[in-house]
């Protein structure tokens, strides 16, 4: 077995088919990757491989771009087995551990380890000073090789899934609140409003800087194209006090225009409104089914967000997993 350093593109479609058949667990099916997760997985791969020359022309001009896919890959019998991808938080010296997997008969010879330690040094060179990652709640091996290396639970996310969306009223809108669409470039707005709510227990691993929301120029610039080849919809709203003009709740979505896939929407609310729940989650399932009513819908809701959560369980939504978040220092 060897350990390598993630090479793309040459990696991307093999590493598609090892992430899908890596994440199934026969013992809690809701846990595992979905068959609409995985078309919507390999039709990503393809969009990416077709952008990587764009990409990789990004990456020579802008440094940030080529902090968005590193990490080690172990192979065996030339076969990817096993993978650790991490990438920085933005511009800051954050990073995140996306994925640590490793296939199912190549499980308990320490790859997950090796691989996670590798890629610690990795962010390490690259000036990292703290990392975090998620792992399900329940999956005990996982978080006990996490606490070995030094990771500490800190916050939680539960992964809300609808599987048969259908149009149902929007409760209106108290008249002391407006919407107002989002713009991508617009960073300092959600800037403040993170700094405003976000919980002091996640700080310390998701600190509230600049640099996570004032992406890079080229950045910004991929994510337009990649939802045009990927025939995606996407789209954010802030609500504000009409009397003092404070954004109070930011709100988007994701929408497949192709009929496969998944869709998905997000939340982020200030606790002091969290009235606005119930119309936020209808409002955004009626944008989505409007655009692509088949789809299975997603939302990840904070722990520190009950009343979203409660929202979205009104309306249909049923948990599928918790992910506990577990960080370090560097």
């Amino acid at each position: 077995m060897a350990l390598r350093l993630i090479t793309l593109p040459r990696d991307f479609a093999p590493l598609g088919e090892m992430i899908c058949d890596t994440f199934q667990y026969p013992e809690n099916p809701e846990w595992s990757v979905q068959t609409d997760e995985k078309e919507q997985i390999g039709h990503a791969i393809r969009s990416f491989r077709r952008l990587w020359p764009l990409m990789r022309a990004m990456q020579i001009i802008s440094p940030p771009m080529r902090d968005l896919f590193r990490g080690y890959v172990a192979v065996e019998d030339k076969k990817i087995v096993g993978v650790t991808l991490v990438q920085r938080h933005g511009t800051t010296s954050v990073w995140i551990v996306g994925t640590v997997g490793v296939l199912p008969a190549y499980r308990r010879r320490g790859l997950a380890r090796k691989g996670l330690e590798k890629s610690l040094d990795l962010m390490r060179q690259h000036g990292a000073t703290k990392t975090w990652l998620g792992v399900i709640n329940g999956n005990t091996p996982a978080q006990k090789l996490y606490e070995s290396l030094g990771f500490e639970l800190y916050d939680g996310t539960i992964d809300y899934t609808l599987t048969e969306p259908r149009l149902q009223p929007v409760p209106p809108l108290s008249g002391d609140y407006s919407i107002s669409r989002l713009k991508r470039s617009d960073w300092k707005t959600r800037f403040e409003l993170e700094q405003r709510i976000a919980p002091e227990n996640t700080r310390l691993y998701e600190p509230v800087e600049k640099g996570r929301f004032r992406h890079p120029l080229m950045l910004r610039m991929i994510v337009p194209i990649m939802n045009l080849v990927q025939r995606t919809r996407e789209a954010d709203f802030v609500v504000r006090e009409s009397s003092r003009g404070r954004v109070v709740a930011r709100f988007g979505y994701d929408a497949s225009k192709r009929g496969k896939g998944i869709n998905s929407i997000r939340i982020r609310l200030d606790p002091e409104h969290s009235d606005l729940a119930p119309h936020l989650v209808a409002r955004l399932l009626r944008d989505v089914i409007t655009i692509s009513p088949k789809l299975r819908i997603e939302l990840g809701v904070p722990r520190w967000m009950p009343n979203v959560a409660e929202a979205a369980e009104a309306y249909g939504f049923t948990k599928r997993v918790e992910y506990l978040k577990m960080g370090r220092m560097l």
